[in-house]
């Protein structure tokens, strides 16, 4: 076992088959990285997406990496993988409404 931290790695992609009546397919997916420090996470999810991204047909990687340093260890449930935190001068209805339930996510509600 190393002693390198683990990272929680947001990149984005653009599913152009799976077009919808909504538009285009964008996922927003999240991996976990161990990583030196975070230029290296960085660098790591960038090369994980960019296989993901190959692997599957009429996806590409959008070139966007946020990556979040995880504190807690061991890695276990309840864990927290991934923040974001945004300023925002919007309303809670409505910042959930603009960043979150647009209505066209694939989710369960």
């Amino acid at each position: 076992m190393t002693d390198e931290p683990w990272y929680g790695a947001k990149c984005i992609f653009l599913h152009a088959d799976l077009q919808s009546e909504n538009g285009r397919v964008y996922e927003e997916r999240v991996v976990l990285i161990k990583a030196k420090n975070l230029d290296e996470a960085i660098e790591r999810a960038e090369k994980e997406a960019k296989e993901y991204a190959q692997n599957l047909e009429g996806c590409s990687y959008l070139d966007f990496v946020n990556v979040f340093h995880i504190y807690d260890e061991p890695i276990e449930d309840g864990t927290e993988i991934y923040s974001l935190m945004r300023d925002s001068k919007l309303s809670e209805n409505k910042y959930l409404n603009r960043f979150h339930d647009t209505g066209n996510e694939r989710t369960k509600k």
